[in-house]
């Protein structure tokens, strides 16, 4: 009877270490692709269109928003830690209008309540966190069941003001990582799909647990990470010198 019950413990905690070492050497890649919303577009155009500009500015940004391209983004992940990033491309796009969806890259330690958005204009943003709220609408993802999540985010404009900005999740349980694009994340899913009013992100490839190891971007420790508040003075500081310069001109 000693015998045996020696045996279930041992078997027990094998069962249990197998577990632990699965949970902590989780990782992938995860590519997005981002792309307009018709409906922005169309909006858009018809605000556009009445305003006064000369006629081949107009066309030009007419041509660009009808012609917009489809860009693709990058999720990596390991065990705590995720850097989401635009994937770089050969062709020259600086005068075509991309999916609208940023080109900003993310690092995500979940372990630590960290995400910073890695501004090349303002630094080293340590984001809030987000709040979710889960509904009952649910849909399909490629072969993964997804559920709906809500949330709406507080953003500062270059014009001094804030701003609010709906945006919808559709996160899979079947994979079990609380991973997104861009700063969203935080949900019991992976994020397969971001809908906001301009763009929509949706996961087109999904290689879970890779042969090669994933590629994380980190923050250098020496460098500096501000706060979203900072951030906003930043903006400020930003387009008063850009009206300073301007008024000299």
């Amino acid at each position: 009877m000693k015998k045996n019950i020696s045996y279930l413990i041992m078997f027990l905690f094998i069962l249990l270490s197998n577990f632990t070492t699965n949970a902590q050497d989780r990782s992938g890649s995860i590519t997005y692709k981002g792309i307009v919303n018709e409906k922005f577009v169309d909006s858009f155009l018809v605000a556009y269109k009445k305003k006064d500009r000369p006629m081949s500015v107009k066309q030009d940004v007419i041509k660009a928003m009808e012609n917009a391209k489809v860009e693709e983004f990058l999720l990596n992940f390991k065990n705590d830690e995720s850097y989401y990033y635009k994937k770089p491309i050969l062709e020259d796009q600086n005068y075509l209008m991309g999916s609208r969806a940023g080109t900003t890259p993310y690092y995500t330690n979940s372990s630590k309540d960290m995400i910073i958005e890695m501004s090349r204009a303002l630094g080293n943003i340590n984001k809030i966190p987000l709040e979710w709220e889960i509904t009952s609408k649910t849909k399909k993802i490629g072969n993964y069941t997804c559920r709906q999540a809500k949330t709406t985010e507080k953003l500062y404009s270059r014009q001094g003001h804030f701003f609010y900005k709906d945006v919808v999740a559709w996160f899979t349980p079947d994979i079990s990582i609380s991973f997104g694009p861009k700063n969203y994340n935080g949900l019991p899913g992976l994020i397969l799909q971001i809908e906001d009013r301009e763009y929509t992100l949706t996961a087109i490839k999904i290689n879970l647990n890779p042969s090669d190891d994933v590629k994380i971007k980190r923050i250098d420790k020496k460098d500096k990470v501000i706060s979203e508040k900072e951030s906003y003075r930043r903006i400020e500081e930003m387009m008063s010198d850009r009206e300073r310069n301007m008024s000299r001109n």
